[in-house]
């Protein structure tokens, strides 16, 4: 019995065709149904009515008998027979050739598309190829498969050209190079990795003979292929579509490099990314919360604002230790990775959360209806901790504060020195015969001597007192300068005394405002003019004139002094020759407040304004408006971007310096007009005409005792 295989295709052999009438007539006698199931547009490869025995046309009724189809005279043969394709006639098995199966989803490229992997075509197609490498087919299926009409065949096993086919060819097949390069299309459009890859050993579509051209080296020039006529569907290569996600694809670089070349890698990268890493694996969450990678990113926000003073970590161990001899050998500057970074970096990241907020903090009461509303819909902001300090019998005038303990000058004449964390009075100095205006001191400076290299000292040198530098001025046209001593004690804060080292005469007028750095004490008074001391000998360099009125205020940084005076002018004076540099003008009224810090300088007037200049070329940067009544006194950072300001309307203000927005608005912490105010990174401390000293905390809850 013939196997499907070796049923004689009419398609592959020119000799077994008839002429074209004699294939219409056969087609008119076969049974319609029959014909339109077993043909296809690209000429059919199976078994049609046409190719079996046909007994006078008989052999295609439904009532011919099984005998009819008995070829080797076996009367058996009936129960070989099966229906073709659902017809009604009923033919030999051995005459029938079944369809291939669909294709079923699989990750084998060889079991899964229309393009099939056929090694077997290629030895007839390069019969000089002696790789077994498997190769797509691309449609040149075997014989018994698939019929391509004008396409390579079975001839090609003994010609190695194709035969020609009196099959009219398909329509996707004439027009556009047919079906072969619109699959190629779809396999390069499908797989872009594969553009440029080529398997040795496939033929070309154009070859000598034929449609193909055959590079020396048996791969195809896909380049030059025509496009699809867009006709029939989308062939995808399965490669393309199909994934194997069981692949390893791979490999954790980090996790195989030695652990300090690993973090030597994080500290390059951004916060966004090391908070990836931490999600990664186990491995990746243990080298990305590695101390080191936390400090370097900590001290990229130095630029910012963001400081840390080793020093301090010592002192909060002395302070907390009841033990003196534990306190002396705990003095000593740790090292910098001894620090806990990751939770320093929390801590001050969450500190500027709190700072941050919308402008209408605090101002409920001041808003509509609908603006209530909407406002409900925002997290509420954070509200700082507020403690108001009483001690004075009359207006503070003037305050300035450090990591621990805040000083202040009033007009009841007298010098304050309070706790920062308790508002405990620690020391009262009275020097001045009027009232203290303004002060300056050297912040921190019980803790400035540490160097790190005292960790030996015994229990005396731990003890000892520690000198600081304190500057004040007063209505009596006096500059008073003070030696300062802080008694260390087990378990308490040090307590505060002070002594007057010299009296500074000179002045005509009442001295309004002081500056000092490590070389030079400068103050200004109601005289008009700005007197220049050395810190050293306490002995007048130079005196600055050039105003016409009060000079209510003077900033200071390196060898260049600025000064506001109530004539509505300020001037930049070069301190070592006395030269006046330049003069800004601007305000509308007189100036009561001024900064100097880098090259900003920011100033304060009657007019209600706010200004920022640029000292290099004497621009104004920009104008802040929002006070209502003269701007009393102010300070910014330059690195944070952050202005703090009060006014005689009674409010404290934060600003953006960069952008000149408002963040923050505080009302109601003092009742009556305010006349100075500082900040650091963690509070705003400001002074009153109601004798208070109020101090809104923004550090409730955190350990900020390292950060400057």
């Amino acid at each position: 019995m013939a196997t499907p295989s070796q049923v004689p295709f009419p398609t592959y052999h020119d000799d077994t065709y008839e002429d074209d009438n004699a294939r219409h007539s056969h087609a008119s006698n076969a049974t319609p149904r029959f014909s339109y199931l077993l043909n296809s547009v690209l000429g059919s490869p199976f078994l049609t009515t046409s190719d079996l025995p046909n007994d006078a046309d008989t052999a295609y009724a439904p009532s011919i008998p099984m005998h009819a189809f008995d070829i080797d005279g076996d009367a058996d043969d009936g129960a070989d027979m099966e229906d073709v394709d659902g017809a009604f006639a009923s033919v030999p098995r051995s005459f029938t050739v079944t369809r291939p199966p669909s294709p079923t989803p699989s990750f084998r490229t060889d079991t899964f598309s229309i393009v099939n992997w056929n090694p077997n075509i290629y030895n007839f197609v390069l019969p000089h190829a002696t790789d077994t490498t498997p190769r797509c087919s691309m449609g040149f299926l075997p014989p018994g498969r698939r019929t391509v009409s004008g396409y390579p065949s079975a001839q090609w096993g003994k010609q190695h050209t194709p035969s020609a086919s009196p099959l009219k060819p398909s329509r996707s097949l004439t027009i556009g190079m047919g079906i072969l390069p619109r699959i190629w299309d779809a396999l390069r459009d499908g797989s872009p990795a594969k553009k440029g890859r080529r398997r040795p050993g496939i033929p070309s579509w154009r070859d000598a003979g034929s449609d193909f051209d055959y590079h020396s080296d048996g791969s195809i020039d896909y380049a030059n292929l025509q496009p699809l006529d867009g006709e029939e569907g989308e062939l995808i290569d399965d490669e393309a579509c199909f994934i194997d996600v069981r692949a390893i694809t791979g490999m954790d670089i980090l996790s195989h490099l030695p652990t300090e070349l690993a973090l030597e890698l994080l500290s390059y990268l951004d916060l966004p990314s090391i908070l990836a890493c931490l999600r990664v694996s186990k491995t990746w969450n243990r080298l990305a919360r590695d101390n080191s990678v936390w400090r370097v990113l900590f001290s990229r926000k130095e630029r910012d604002g963001w400081g840390v003073d080793l020093r301090r970590a010592s002192r909060a161990s002395s302070l907390s230790s009841p033990n003196p001899s534990l306190s002396a050998s705990r003095s000593f500057v740790p090292a910098p990775l001894e620090i806990k970074w990751y939770d320093l970096y929390r801590t001050r990241t969450e500190l500027d959360r709190r700072w941050s907020n919308y402008p209408s903090a605090g101002l409920s009461a001041d808003l509509s209806d609908d603006a209530m509303a909407e406002q409900k819909a925002v997290p509420k902001v954070w509200e700082p901790q507020v403690m108001r300090i009483s001690g004075h019998s009359d207006s503070v005038y003037c305050l300035e504060f450090d990591s621990s303990r805040i000083i202040t000058g009033s007009r009841d004449r007298t010098i304050k020195v309070w706790s920062l964390k308790t508002g405990q009075c620690l020391a009262t100095f009275s020097g001045h015969r009027g009232s203290v205006l303004c002060l300056k001191f050297d912040r921190d400076w019980d803790i400035a001597e540490d160097t790190g290299c005292d960790n030996g000292m015994n229990n005396v040198d731990a003890l000892a007192p520690r000198k600081g530098f304190l500057v004040t001025g007063s209505s009596d046209c006096t500059v008073c300068v003070w030696n300062l001593y802080a008694h260390p004690r087990e378990g308490q804060e040090p307590a505060i005394t002070a002594d007057v080292k010299a009296v500074l005469r000179a002045h005509s007028g009442g001295v309004l405002d002081l500056r000092i750095d490590s070389r030079w004490i400068v103050s200004c008074s109601k005289d008009a003019l700005i007197r220049v001391w050395d810190r050293e000998t306490l002995e007048l360099r130079t005196t600055l004139r050039g105003h016409e009125g009060p000079v209510n205020a003077v900033g200071l940084q390196g060898d260049r002094v600025v000064s506001a005076s109530g004539d509505g002018k300020m001037i930049l004076w070069d301190v070592a020759s006395g030269e006046r540099l330049r003069t800004f003008e601007g305000h509308d009224r007189g100036l009561a407040c001024i900064e100097f810090k880098e090259d900003l300088i920011v100033t304060g007037s009657n007019d209600c304004k706010i200004k920022v200049w640029d000292a290099n070329t004497g621009a104004c940067l920009r104008t802040l408006v929002g006070h209502d009544y003269l701007v009393r006194a102010l300070t910014f950072d330059p690195r944070s971007g952050r202005l703090v300001s009060a006014s005689y309307d009674k409010t404290v203000k934060v600003w953006d310096l960069h952008s000149g927005k408002l963040v923050r608005e505080f009302r109601g912490c003092h009742v009556s007009h305010i006349f100075d105010v500082r900040f650091d990174h963690c509070r705003i401390v400001s002074t009153s005409h109601d004798r208070k000293i109020v101090v809104l905390d923004f550090s409730e809850g955190l350990d900020t005792s390292l950060f400057v």
